[in-house]
């Protein structure tokens, strides 16, 4: 073979896995993954950027987000000029210029001059023909749905009501899906019109629709949805038969993290079910979220009676964890609470949740919330035994707080030399139990000791409560606090030696 030949055949290779990494792109329904085959398409460097421009007319809406990312981790000296060409060039479609135009606005944070936005294409064609195409894609990857909602509502609200009339017009019932994906990410206004255009939709999917919308929307809302699910009640809308919802919950770590798994089985699919995965920051809600229908449920924990502990994997991923088997309402809470934290800081919802919420929520959209299980008194007395015996438990395997205020302090140390550091042990303990540790290690201690009741291990939960009085009463010399502000300088320090040793540290 000549080399001629060899370098024709070797772009051509290239170029194929090139087109075959963007269409993957239109595939993921992950924002964590689509990011990842983002980044790693764009250190192909010029042929990704020309590969962008090649699929600047994509209908699918997921795939648009996806060229959206590609471009941020793309040189954008080059990349912002080639997109303000394609802006411009009128012998492109429409979708390819709106495309281009969205692209450096949302994802490039580039202002559009007034004379190219009176040369634009109207978007309200492209979007109509985008949100047919979003049903349909939808059918198989659902967060396409998201993607189309994020997309819209960048447009001017003259624009997004002509798209909802349309959306409104068409007779696929699934319409009721997108137009809660619409409304999860609008405001108020908006919801309120698509709430009362839910309750026109005499279709299960719009009464799903709207017990979704209740945990998403603001309490205000709550009058109308209730109204419109009443509505489609009497008019004989039902649900088919539920399937029974499981809960799992794991312990929360010293930074508030802890997972809550949803398994829902398929009645007429046997060992087959949807898994909804969620990762809770005490803090922040919902800090990842990840779907997974028609999953084989052999790979997950069997169901077992309330308060059965499990080891068990994390889907896709070799990680341990300690999961107590828990009522599906108390799951719920949970969810809420965490949807409640984000609503407080104004943080959007993990698409994840919109688009599956109604595997979790078949009920009237009016549940009181679970309450928690009674604790028990805090235990009397923990000495030093005990102390450590808790801090070894697997519920406090990982727990290591971090404190940055202290990195300073172990400049040049050893372990030797830390062990006989009694100062920066004290100042340790001071910076666990200030105004700012404090609250969260007595907040995430009454967490453990929930889980403890949960799992039905009321001895373990109760020195969990008497560390969470110790830590409010700011006792520097309990022993639990000594043993976790111990283990947390050990950790810090090793950490530091080897960022050291990496060069990353002077």
């Amino acid at each position: 073979m000549s080399d001629n030949h060899s370098r024709v055949l070797h772009s051509f290779g290239d170029r194929l896995a090139i087109e075959q990494a963007v269409k993957a792109l239109g595939r993921t329904t992950n924002a964590y993954q689509q990011e990842k085959l983002a980044k790693e398409l764009a250190a192909k460097g010029k042929p990704a950027l020309n590969a962008l421009l090649r699929h600047l007319d994509a209908s699918n809406p997921t795939l648009r987000g996806g060229l959206g990312r590609l471009a941020t981790f793309l040189p954008q000296k080059e990349v912002i000029p080639a997109l303000r060409r394609a802006a411009m060039d009128q012998s492109r479609t429409d979708a390819a210029r709106l495309t281009a135009v969205m692209i450096l606005e949302r994802y490039l944070e580039q202002e559009i001059d007034p004379a190219m936005a009176q040369r634009m294409p109207a978007s309200y064609d492209v979007a109509r023909e985008s949100g047919e195409e979003a049903l349909l894609i939808a059918e198989t990857e659902p967060l396409v749905l998201v993607e189309y909602a994020e997309q819209l509502l960048d447009e001017p609200p003259e624009i997004v009501e002509a798209v909802l009339h349309v959306i409104v017009a068409m007779e696929n019932p699934n319409r009721a899906r997108l137009l809660l994906a619409i409304a999860a990410y609008g405001d108020e206004a908006l919801q309120k019109d698509i709430i009362r255009i839910l309750g026109s939709i005499r279709h299960p999917v719009a009464l799903q629709a709207l017990q979704t919308l209740w945990r998403l929307s603001s309490p205000q809302q709550h009058p109308l949805i209730r109204r419109q699910v009443q509505k489609l009640t009497m008019a004989g809308v039902r649900l088919a038969e539920a399937e029974n919802l499981r809960a799992l919950w794991s312990p929360v770590n010293a930074q508030g993290h802890s997972f809550l798994w949803f398994i829902r089985p398929h009645l007429k699919k046997d060992g087959q079910g949807d898994a909804l995965i969620l990762i809770l920051h005490q803090d922040l809600g919902i800090i990842y979220a990840s779907a997974y229908p028609d999953f084989d449920l052999n790979a997950l924990p069997l169901p077992a009676p309330r308060g059965k502990t499990h080891s068990a994997h994390m889907i896709d991923s070799h990680h341990q964890l300690r999961m107590v088997e828990m009522a599906p309402t108390l799951g719920l809470r949970l969810l809420d609470d965490a949807l409640q934290t984000m609503r407080d800081q104004n943080f959007p919802w993990p698409g994840e949740i919109v688009v599956f919420g109604h595997w979790l929520w078949r009920e009237s959209p009016l549940p009181d919330p679970a309450p928690w299980p009674a604790l028990p008194k805090p235990a009397e007395a923990i000495d030093e035994t005990t102390a450590q015996d808790l801090l070894e438990h697997p519920a406090f395997a990982a727990w290591v707080w971090e404190m940055p205020e202290i990195n300073p302090l172990l400049s040049g140390q050893t372990e030797n030399t830390l062990s006989k550091n009694s100062e920066l042990h004290k100042k340790t303990i001071e910076a666990l139990l200030n105004e700012d540790n404090g609250p969260m290690l007595a907040q995430r201690l009454l967490q453990q000791a929930r889980w403890f009741t949960l799992s039905k291990d009321r001895i373990h939960a109760a020195q969990a409560l008497a560390v969470r009085e110790a830590v409010l009463a700011h006792e520097t010399q309990h022993p639990f606090i000594r043993a976790l502000a111990w283990r947390s300088i050990l950790t810090a320090a090793a950490d530091r030696a080897m960022r050291s040793a990496l060069g990353l540290v002077s």
